[in-house]
């Protein structure tokens, strides 16, 4: 049996970093959170040992970041990148 793909805080990170330097679009933040988020439930990745919970948090937010209601501005995503740290 293959281990599975694990999602690193760095993988969230840099992520966020390409949206707030203009190279991925909100829509596409949000979609790649998804797309981890349910992964990990469905048993397909896995989190980083230790951060668990915080890339939970982090791919929470970030998947209804499509959203203008739920929205992270710029200083909220910059806070988010250094609890990821």
């Amino acid at each position: 049996m293959s281990e599975l793909p694990i999602i690193l805080r760095a993988d969230v990170i840099a992520q966020v970093e390409a949206h707030l330097d203009g190279r991925l679009s909100q829509s596409n933040l949000a979609g790649w959170a998804f797309a981890r988020f349910y992964a990990e439930e469905l048993g397909q990745e896995a989190y980083e040992q230790g951060a668990e919970e915080a890339l939970a948090d982090a791919l929470d937010v970030l998947m209804f970041d499509d959203d203008p209601s739920f929205a992270l501005d710029e200083v909220e995503l910059r806070d988010l990148i250094a609890k990821l740290r």
